[in-house]
């Protein structure tokens, strides 16, 4: 299965998907709690569940959406302006945000049924990656070419590895990157670093599609 996908549109995806997965948000939240709470063996369940709300949205807003719009030049430079709109939407928020807020699971154990689930319905209901899988997806595979379903296949594969990676990181290292978060100084330092990291993305992917 041949790819259209070049070296420096994955680099930039790469970068994208490397600071977004690592960057705090509902489940790297979630998944940091139930870490504190249970270590990282016994979150397992949730972040699989995690994993599966993530390719279902790739399927169906990724390769569903792609192929809806393949035909459609002008759909898809709209969608490449939304995309970069929208992380340049994320690189604004992680400035200005005041700061994320570590929640307390309870204390009762959960079984691995109910863990997946929760994974499965925080990823479901994060409307991020709807945005994400709509709007960023598409512009860094060939729309419109054979190649398209080869591209998308490797970057949601990046995607839901460096997603997983995340999630064990976060539950492995959960005490010391609570320390991390909760120190407002260096919330600060990550959540800039993260802006600008952003920043930077969406102007490369801006320059890229108007030339």
């Amino acid at each position: 299965m041949a790819t259209a996908l070049t070296l420096s549109s994955f680099l930039y995806f790469l970068l994208l998907c490397t600071t977004l997965a690592f960057s705090p948000g509902p489940m790297t939240l979630l998944l940091l709690s139930l870490g504190l709470k249970d270590g990282l063996r016994r979150s397992l369940p949730a972040q699989f569940g995690a994993s599966v709300s993530y390719l279902i949205s790739i399927l169906i807003f990724a390769v569903g959406f792609s192929e809806l719009i393949k035909d459609y030049p002008l759909i898809t430079r709209i969608i490449q302006v939304v995309g970069v709109a929208y992380i340049l939407y994320l690189a604004y928020k992680q400035w200005t945000s005041s700061g994320v807020t570590i929640k307390t699971t309870d204390a009762t154990p959960e079984n691995a049924r109910s863990l997946f689930g929760k994974g499965l319905l925080t990823g479901l209901s994060n409307p991020k990656a709807i945005i994400l899988f709509s709007a960023v997806f598409p512009q860094f595979a060939a729309i419109g070419q054979g190649s398209a379903a080869a591209d998308i296949a490797i970057l949601g594969l990046t995607f839901l590895l460096l997603q997983f990676a995340s999630g064990c990181l976060y539950c492995y290292f959960g005490q010391r990157i609570k320390h991390v978060l909760e120190n407002p100084k260096r919330r600060v330092l990550l959540q800039r670093a993260t802006a600008v990291l952003l920043l930077g993305v969406a102007l490369m992917l801006a320059r890229g599609f108007s030339n």
